[in-house]
């Protein structure tokens, strides 16, 4: 017989299928008394709307604001209280309901029996790519009495809880009991579900929690609380209450932040592990985001197999997903319908696109925004802003630049307490290095910048972004001609995607923004041997340059930087932009910056001697005693090259041994690079291949590991120098190298040293393609390296006259690939 529920003046009778308000029937549809007793049978618990639909609509098809019209109506009748909305997620029987018996004195409870009823979940799969995490968290129980498992939304924390309390049990003879209290929105109702976990009997009325610590008291019990962090405060207080009352119990709570107790052991679980390189699928297979994804490719196609050739796929796609379980999850289910291309390709739709239908699965890991959902409506909006402003970093950001970016409306302490509180909800990754960095996830980047946009706030915090990048960037320009290039690059490398996503911004939104972010960026992208990537951003800029009349020092620090950047690539243009940077600076009367463009124009090797050797006397004349180091060395670089041209050899290997003494002290290791590589050219000069050799190994021994602005130059130099002792298969091996690195880097250098590959050709008895190349080195190679006289006159008398100028005038319209492919072929 049902037993009816009273709450307040309302009485539901299930039998007679009647509401009674003190005592009175009132009329009630039929579907609001099905939906209010559904709200009073599962009261402790959140009911979602289309569990509402199911349960009160059976196999019907009912529009979901016929269930928002049945509970207005039942507010109505019962209060508006009665019924709570929990935004996003559903609802909750929110009344009292009073118990049947009359109230009496609640009663010492009933001495528990030795132990508590199974309340564990089984493990439903094998625990994958978790085994020293497992062992770890194991032998963390053992030594703390309260110890929490934190990690972000779909981590795993729930499913290594499982696991852990599984093989604790021996550990525990009084048994272990699992709480789940994710679908808790009231802290008040944390100690009665811990109570039905572990079969204690409480009290009708008052406070439950002491009964449950006598209860608990005498027993060795292992109680898991899992998904306590939207009850942090209540959980933290029952949790330390347990503690101090019951000596024998181990508390492990799985939570996005921690409780903040004394004596609490926090346990942060990182994403699995994804292989940093290509690997056989035999060896791919050890890593935890690869076996997770096969695991769950197996479940749901039973024909899947790993092939070495996919290898490279699942890595790129396991590492996008940020090792992250849940989101590998979802990604494995969708292998039957999308393939594992379209998976990898899909990722840039992940929010959409990863979602399954496991009945089983907490409605907030049913699709990877749902979990992000249930971490973000966690925070406070102050915290939500922070969020989403971030995502417009790419790569790591600083707490300073946190500020200037995020901090919009919020003052600097907010700011920083929001970080704090996002790094402790792992929405956000704390990198190693003083100062601290921070980075997003890029799943939860993604997420984020949905958020920005949804804010209308994406055009204003992108531009806060590109105007906080700029002044950075500013000030590490000038920092660079006072340090040495070691501490240079510790301090700034970690900008470059930032600087990358400030570029892209405001090349199409703001040009006189990107034209100073490409010269105070350009000497971090040399040294990082990224020189083709900023040279691109440039020359899309030259327009804009052209025109632009505000911030006349910037433009003229893009021309100077756009003339370095030409340095081996187009030397003529590297001129034509030195001299527009001189122009600029005299007229600023920019005494630096004018030195630093007669630099460039001495040393491009395309003005007669006498015009550069003037140049550099200018250069003499403006330089002061108290310029940095790093600034006077650029009259000792020009200066190198006018020797060179002039054919003053002997001159120009005493000053290269000078500046390398200087450079070395310093610590300019790029000025060393480019003094070794001109000391290589000059023995090479001097007919002394085997130093020559030396010179091009010490260089690519300094740069191999970044691949950095000379390393071009080091090969070419020893690839002249192995052809000059006739060592041909290195030589081979050395221009290989040469080309695939000039392709690398569009093409950088090759002009130069086309006539290289020339020289190889006929060394291997492939006259007609060297004359070809030839022809190719003499059109496009600004100060070309020139073949052996005895070499182009053998190639001459090969072929003949009227072939070698047919050949000639082919390589000259073929472009870097196809002469490439004629030099190595």
């Amino acid at each position: 017989m049902s037993t009816a529920h009273r709450f307040g003046p309302f009485e539901a009778r299930p039998t007679e299928r009647q509401l009674l308000v003190q005592g009175r029937p009132v009329p009630i549809g039929a579907r609001a008394f099905d939906l209010l007793l559904t709200f009073i049978e599962h009261r402790d618990r959140l009911l979602t709307k289309d569990e509402l639909l199911e349960r009160v609509w059976p196999g019907l098809v009912v529009e979901e604001n016929n269930l928002a019209v049945h509970v207005s109506a039942l507010r109505k009748l019962l209060g508006p209280q009665a019924i709570a909305t929990i935004p996003g997620r559903g609802y909750r029987f929110a009344a009292v309901l009073d118990v049947d018996a009359p109230p009496v004195a609640a009663p010492a409870p009933a001495p528990a029996a030795r132990g508590v009823h199974a309340s564990l979940p089984g493990l439903v799969s094998p625990l994958v790519g978790r085994d020293d995490d497992l062992a770890a968290l194991q032998q963390a129980l053992r030594q703390y009495r309260v110890v929490s498992l934190l990690g972000a939304g779909g981590i795993g924390k729930t499913a290594l809880a499982i696991a852990a309390a599984h093989a604790l049990r021996a550990a525990h003879p009084d048994g272990v009991a699992w709480v789940s209290l994710a679908e808790i929105d009231d802290p008040a109702r944390i100690a009665g579900a811990v109570a039905q976990a572990t079969g204690v009997a409480l009290g009708a009325v008052g406070d439950p929690v002491p009964a449950l610590v006598n209860a608990l008291q005498p027993l060795a019990v292992l109680l898991v609380l899992d998904n306590a962090e939207h009850l942090l405060d209540g959980v933290a207080r029952l949790v330390r209450t347990l503690a101090d009352g019951a000596p024998a119990l181990r508390v492990l709570v799985t939570s996005q932040a921690p409780l903040h107790l004394d004596g609490e052991r926090r346990f942060r679980l990182a994403a699995l592990s994804v292989p940093e390189a290509d690997l056989p699928a035999a060896e791919a297979i050890h890593h935890g985001s690869v076996a997770l994804f096969v695991q769950r490719a197996l479940a749901v196609d039973r024909h899947f197999r790993l092939a070495d050739a996919q290898v490279p796929t699942v890595t790129r796609l396991c590492r996008r997903l940020d090792g992250m379980p849940l989101a590998i999850r979802l990604a494995a289910a969708r292998l039957p319908l999308m393939g594992l291309a379209g998976l990898a390709d899909g990722l840039g739709e992940r929010l959409l696109m990863l979602r399954h239908d496991a009945r089983d699965a907490p409605g907030r890991h049913q699709t990877l925004r749902a979990a992000l959902d249930w971490s973000h409506d966690l925070l406070r909006p102050e915290e939500q802003a922070v969020f989403r402003r971030l995502s417009v970093f790419a790569g790591g950001f600083s707490l300073t630049q946190t500020v200037h970016v995020a901090g919009e409306g919020l003052d600097e302490w907010t700011v920083a307490d929001a970080l704090a509180e996002l790094a402790e909800r792992c929405l956000v990754v704390v990198q190693a290095g003083e100062p601290p960095r921070h980075a997003l996830p890029e799943t939860a980047r993604e997420y984020a910048r949905a958020k920005l946009a949804d804010a209308g706030e994406r055009d204003a915090v992108q531009r806060r972004h590109a105007l906080a990048l700029a002044d950075w960037m500013d000030d590490a320009y000038e920092r660079y001609w006072q340090m040495p290039d070691g501490p240079y690059l510790d301090a700034c490398a970690a900008e470059i995607d930032n600087l990358r996503a400030a570029l892209d911004w405001s090349r199409r939104h703001d040009a006189a923004l990107a034209i100073r972010l490409a010269g105070s960026s350009s000497v971090l992208f040399m040294l990082t041997g990224l020189a083709p990537e900023i040279r691109a951003h440039q020359a899309a800029l030259e327009a804009a340059a052209e025109t632009h009349d505000r911030d006349a020092a910037a433009i003229a620090r893009y021309w100077l930087e756009r003339s370095r950047m030409n340095w081996g690539v187009v030397n003529a243009s590297m001129l034509r932009f030195a001299l527009r940077a001189a122009e600029g600076f005299r007229a600023l009367g920019d005494r630096r910056g004018l030195y630093l463009a007669l630099r460039c124009a001495a040393g491009s090797g395309e003005l007669p001697p006498g015009e550069a050797a003037a140049l550099v006397d200018e250069m003499a004349a403006l330089e002061q005693a108290d310029w940095p180091p790093r600034v006077r060395l650029q009259r000792d670089l020009a200066d190198i090259v006018v020797l060179r041209t002039a054919g003053r050899l002997a001159d120009a290997q005493a000053r290269i041994a000078a500046l390398l003494t200087l450079a070395e002290a310093g610590g300019f290791d790029s000025v060393v690079a480019a003094s070794l590589a001109s000391l290589g050219a000059v023995k090479l000069a001097l007919g002394d291949a085997p130093a020559a050799e030396a010179q091009a190994r010490r260089v690519l021994g300094l740069l191999r590991a970044r691949r950095g602005n000379f390393f071009l130059q080091a090969i070419a130099i020893l690839a002249e120098a192995l052809l000059r002792q006739e060592r041909l298969g290195e030589a081979r091996s050395a221009l290989v190298d040469f080309v695939a690195a000039s392709r690398s880097r569009g093409w950088e250098w090759f002009g130069l040293y086309a006539g290289l590959l020339a020289w190889l050709a006929w060394a291997e008895g492939r006259t007609e393609h060297a004359a070809c190349i030839e022809g190719h080195a003499a059109t496009h190679g600004t100060r070309s390296v020139h073949l052996p006289a005895a070499v182009s006159a053998d190639i001459e008398a090969q072929v003949g006259p009227a072939t070698l100028a047919r050949l000639r005038d082919e390589g000259a319209r073929l472009d870097p690939q196809a002469i490439s492919t004629l030099g190595l072929s």
